[in-house]
């Protein structure tokens, strides 16, 4: 379950002081996935990162609880919050960030090792729901955009996180690719039980989402929902 309640968060800009995020407040539910739509500066990836525990915000509540572990992000110190990234936390990237010199399945294999929850046949069978298991033993420049960003998905995906935050995991791709990979994502994330955090331009990919927001005034307002 991921739940933040009046959260806020500010820059300094110069001599005047930049309210980006107010007063936000949601509740999603294990396994639940959200989509967050709204204008460019408006505080989507601003958000991401303080989930991602990258910054921290003014004020506020963040929790991040699966069954008996429950994480306070506001609270955590420096080595808590890396061992919060490392166990609990996938992120997926508009630009795939994959490493070039080695494989797909390598790739893949260094969120599991890193945090020591490495399952081959749980990899394995990532992989082929992917449709990338063909390609485990090439490097990523081998592949097309689309392949790459299931690469990525899966390595997201490989330490069985119980929270996934996508930036624009999609913007990179065509039309095509977009659709199918978006859906991809979501129906992944449904079957792992794995919150899906998700921010996008894209109607269309939102709408895949259990829930779709929009941000705006610095608050997430519920658009649609299935």
């Amino acid at each position: 379950m991921l739940s933040i309640k009046n959260l806020y968060k500010s820059y300094q800009d110069a001599e005047e002081t930049r309210l980006i995020l107010q007063d936000l407040s949601i509740e999603v539910a294990q396994g639940a996935s959200i989509s967050i739509q709204g204008e460019s500066g408006s505080g989507k990836s601003t958000l991401l990162h303080l989930l991602a525990t990258l910054d921290k915000p003014d004020s506020g509540e963040l929790i991040v609880q699966s069954g008996e572990q429950r994480f306070n992000l506001l609270n955590l110190s420096e080595s808590q919050a890396d061992e919060y990234r490392k166990r609990q936390l996938g992120i997926i990237f508009q630009k795939y960030n994959l490493i070039d010199c080695i494989s797909v399945y390598e790739n893949v294999l260094l969120p599991a090792h890193l945090s020591q929850k490495l399952d081959p046949s749980y990899l394995q069978g990532l992989l082929s729901t992917l449709g990338i298991a063909v390609y485990k033993h090439k490097l990523p420049e081998q592949l097309s955009g689309g392949e790459q960003q299931r690469v990525a998905i899966a390595r997201a995906l490989a330490h069985q996180p119980q929270l996934v935050l996508a930036d624009e995991p999609t913007g990179n791709l065509d039309h095509k690719n977009a659709a199918i990979v978006s859906r991809l994502l979501v129906d992944t994330c449904k079957q792992l039980n794995t919150t899906l955090v998700l921010v996008t331009h894209s109607e269309k990919v939102a709408n895949l989402t259990d829930y779709q927001y929009r941000l705006v005034n610095g608050a997430l307002q519920l658009s649609s929902s299935k």
